[in-house]
């Protein structure tokens, strides 16, 4: 059997790469056994894990394909946990055997970095890639052939950037030219794309290492001959190679993530607090898709695939055992709005040579929710200081003033006149009609 080395121990690996690897082995797919190490000090979960034979149950609850899913499994492919701390001799002898093949991380985005103050002979290094080439440099001196590295952090390019910071400490320590050679063309760097919504281990939960999670999950992956091989699982429960990230990533962020911050401040604002009851008032049922459509237009997949992910989203969203909250989503929409909604916009306007109707609302609604004009709620709106500070000088023309802010979108959104008339119209709507009657009139007027 296989070895998988995993530098990650939190919710979201035991509930999503456990989970995927549990159902391979058990339907005689691979056969691969986990060793998870911590990335950092803390022993808690390592140390519980080991308390119960590495054993632990994971809950899958949500919608998925038409049907309420609440399902619980166990996981056993976890075979071994090692401390990083007073085990790292065992980390390095495992990464010196030939069983091992793959190694996962996450260790969030802060953990794929580069510092030149790592030095080598500080073990274990406490900068990820300055461990992992500490780790690789003994298995090359060994002898043993190269590994895949599958990191899922959620940055863009994800392996390739651990891949670039590996050879920097390489270079950085002076370690010989094969090494080099060794890192380039011996091992495979894998970029990823994860998604699943993981909620977490609950309180009354007599297993306490248990984690609960959406049904759904979706693992895109750059895969190479060697990982095929490896990991043959294209097209399983959610696995796809693909050569290219970029159509799935964008794919991801304007459906998934636009669609959350296109809706959720109108519809706070609309006295609705929660995502669910969001999915089933029957005009932001209408709204939501409408904005879909729009979104559909801008990604650069088949229709049927982006069809499918958006339903299978309208579904993660009316969630019957997951009460998100939509004050919780709307901290930072400036910056989300920034990155998930602003693109599609000047794609769509690109395309279609007009600003899109709702998404052009929801910019307008995203302004109205910071000047809490067309609501009669009572909030806070919480954002960095600089928004903060932004709204609180704005004039008599906000719109022309928010659109302005070159340092939040990266360019004067004033000057492009059908979006600015497009946010504008709906931003008067909101003001002077109200929320939920200017949501009406675009909807179905």
């Amino acid at each position: 059997m296989t070895k998988i080395l995993q530098i990650g121990e939190g919710n979201f690996l035991r509930a999503f790469a456990e989970d995927y690897i549990q159902k391979a082995n058990d339907k005689g797919l691979i056969n691969k056994e986990v060793v998870i190490c911590q990335p950092r000090s803390n022993t808690k979960v390592i140390n519980a894990l080991k308390a119960q034979n590495n054993e632990y149950s994971i809950t899958l609850s949500g919608r998925f394909n038409g049907e309420v899913v609440d399902e619980r499994k166990k996981i056993t492919c976890v075979s071994e946990c090692l401390d990083t701390q007073s085990e790292y001799s065992k980390i390095v002898e495992l990464f010196c055997s030939e069983t091992l093949e793959i190694v996962i991380t996450n260790t969030t985005e802060a953990g794929i970095c580069f510092d030149e103050n790592e030095v080598r002979e500080d073990v274990p290094n406490k900068n990820i890639p300055a461990r992992l080439t500490n780790l690789l440099y003994s298995r090359f001196k060994a002898g043993l052939s190269g590994v895949i590295f599958l990191p899922v952090e959620l940055i863009e390019d994800n392996a390739d950037t651990l891949r670039k910071y590996m050879l920097d400490y390489a270079k950085l320590w002076n370690l010989e030219s094969g090494f080099i050679n060794y890192i380039n063309d011996e091992c495979s760097f894998c970029n990823t794309l994860v998604d699943r919504i993981v909620s977490g281990h609950k309180a009354d939960d007599e297993d306490p290492c248990s984690v609960a999670a959406e049904p759904y999950a979706s693992w895109v992956i750059q895969a190479d001959d060697k990982f095929k091989k490896a990991f043959p699982l294209d097209g399983f429960d959610g696995i796809q190679f693909s050569d290219n990230l970029a159509p799935y990533r964008t794919r991801k962020v304007r459906i998934l993530n636009g669609t959350h911050t296109m809706s959720v401040l109108a519809a706070y604002m609309c006295n609705i607090d929660i995502v669910r009851d969001m999915m089933n008032n029957e005009l932001f049922d209408k709204y939501i898709n409408l904005g879909l459509d729009e979104i559909k237009q801008t990604i650069n997949l088949p229709k049927e695939e982006l069809d499918s992910f958006a339903n299978s989203v309208l579904e993660r969203f009316n969630n019957p055992f997951i009460d998100h909250k939509l004050f919780d989503i709307s901290l930072n929409s400036m910056a989300k709005f920034n990155t998930r909604c602003l693109p599609t916009i000047l794609d769509y306007i690109k395309i279609n040579g007009k600003a899109p109707k709702i998404l052009s609302f929801a910019f307008a609604a995203l302004i109205a929710f910071y000047l809490k004009e067309g609501t009669n709620r009572e909030y806070t709106p919480n954002d960095s200081d600089d928004v903060m500070v932004i709204y609180g000088n704005i004039g008599c023309n906000p719109v022309k003033e928010i659109l302005y802010e070159e340092e939040i979108w990266g360019e004067d959104l004033s000057k492009n006149e059908m979006l600015y008339n497009a946010v504008l119209q709906s931003y008067e709507s909101i003001k002077n009609l109200g929320i939920e009657n200017a949501l009406n009139e675009v909807v179905y007027g």
